[in-house]
């Protein structure tokens, strides 16, 4: 069982990303949906499409799940203006918004929920870093790289 600090607010960016962020950081573009939910962190998860619309979970962790809320602001906006008025209710994987996403991938092993003794891998995509482009047409940043990465590009600033 894994060790939880009782104190959260001794809970530091190192230790943090650390453990998050146990692979090396990707950067892609998702189309995030409104579809969300949270895990037992309270951890802000929202579903994201990739390559030939693969649905994965987009996870915002720790200090970075309270920067997700314009996000999710955002796509909930988009999901009643694509409702309003409108005789037939669109899918919610029409409603799309592109983000750039840097982060880590993680697979989770699941128990299939059809089939007994058949598990299914599911890909979970951690984030430190993302941008889009808010309805008004502003290109909106948030998060930061995973803090192992923050140290190497100092070092590697103080150097040139």
């Amino acid at each position: 069982m894994k060790k939880r600090i009782e104190n959260p607010a001794k809970i530091t960016p190192a230790y943090e990303d650390g453990g998050l962020f146990k692979k090396p950081p990707t950067e892609l573009v998702v189309n995030l949906i409104p579809k969300f939910s949270k895990n037992s962190r309270q951890d802000v998860i929202i579903k994201g499409l990739v390559q030939n619309d693969v649905e994965i979970d987009v996870i915002f962790a720790g200090r970075r799940k309270r920067e997700a809320a314009e996000l999710v602001t955002l796509l909930k906006r988009k999901w009643e203006n694509a409702n309003y008025r409108v005789a037939k209710a669109p899918k919610r994987k029409d409603v799309r918004l592109p983000t750039r996403v840097q982060g880590s991938w993680r697979m989770r092993v699941a128990e299939d929920e059809h089939e007994q003794d058949l598990y299914t891998k599911e890909y979970q995509l951690l984030v430190a870093r993302w941008a889009f482009n808010a309805d008004n047409g502003e290109f909106r940043s948030f998060g930061e790289p995973p803090f192992q990465q923050q140290v190497v590009q100092t070092a590697e600033a103080s150097k040139g």
